[in-house]
């Protein structure tokens, strides 16, 4: 298991605070509701020593179940039932959402959205031959050791996650995503890149959070396509129109 993967996951969980008790009764530095803790043979989940390898057992459970690491941290918060049938139901073509809870904690984890971690086990299951986007367990001296600038990072609350917000800023925008959940947004963009491939490419998309006064104190995102001018924004847009995708052009 990626060393930095279970750190980011405990920290989403407890902050490393180990004699916490979520409002919910989840208990400890990993977060195990009573119930679950029993299950899993966890004598005392205020143990750190206990908790925390009872909860890589679990999460590597996870994984060999629903094929990687976005999907099992989707299953430890939102719970393996929830997450089987949100895949099901995507399977068969139905709209679906996890709680937006789960869809940010698999975010702030991975940096990735659970979308695009469904995706990813879809590819592998039907043998596209992608490898796996988290690099493999490392020898234990090894993970020792990326733990410290996992922690660093965290406490300077720099995640430096290959994640699809942190893009640069552009005077233009072609804007194909927006909601008040950052997680959603992205999701709903991905899907267009998806579709769009030959005219987005690898185009990074940029992330804008603003509060409207007309919806509350809450953050609005809108992810947009950066362009240089709005001449090469509506340019850009109208190939994506011509692909039978909806978009708008805005200023930044």
């Amino acid at each position: 298991m990626p060393a930095a993967f279970l750190t980011r996951l405990i920290f989403q969980e407890s902050s490393f605070r180990a004699n916490v008790t979520s409002p919910a009764g989840a208990q400890g530095v990993a977060q195990f509701m009573p119930g679950t803790a029993r299950e899993r043979g966890l004598i005392d989940p205020f143990d750190p020593e206990q908790a925390v390898p009872k909860a890589a057992h679990f999460l590597a459970e996870l994984h060999d179940r629903f094929g990687n690491w976005g999907l099992a941290a989707a299953a430890y918060n939102g719970g393996p039932n929830r997450v089987a049938g949100w895949l099901a139901a995507r399977k068969a073509g139905q709209t679906r959402f996890l709680p937006s809870e789960t869809e940010n904690y698999v975010f702030a984890i991975t940096g990735r959205t659970a979308e695009d971690w469904a995706e990813e086990a879809t590819d592998r299951a039907n043998g596209d031959g992608r490898s796996p986007p988290m690099p493999p367990a490392t020898p234990d001296k090894d993970a020792q050791a990326s733990c410290a600038p996992t922690l660093v990072a965290i406490r300077q609350s720099r995640p430096a996650l290959p994640a699809i917000a942190e893009a640069p800023f552009a005077p233009w925008g072609v804007q194909l995503a927006g909601n008040f959940s950052k997680a959603r947004a992205l999701t709903t963009f991905q899907r267009a890149g998806a579709r769009h491939r030959a005219i987005i490419g690898s185009l990074p998309p940029m992330v804008i959070g603003t509060r409207l006064r007309s919806r509350g104190t809450r953050a609005f995102y809108r992810v947009r396509l950066p362009a240089a001018t709005r001449a090469e924004a509506i340019a850009l847009c109208r190939r994506i129109q011509a692909d039978r995708g909806a978009c708008v052009v805005l200023r930044s």
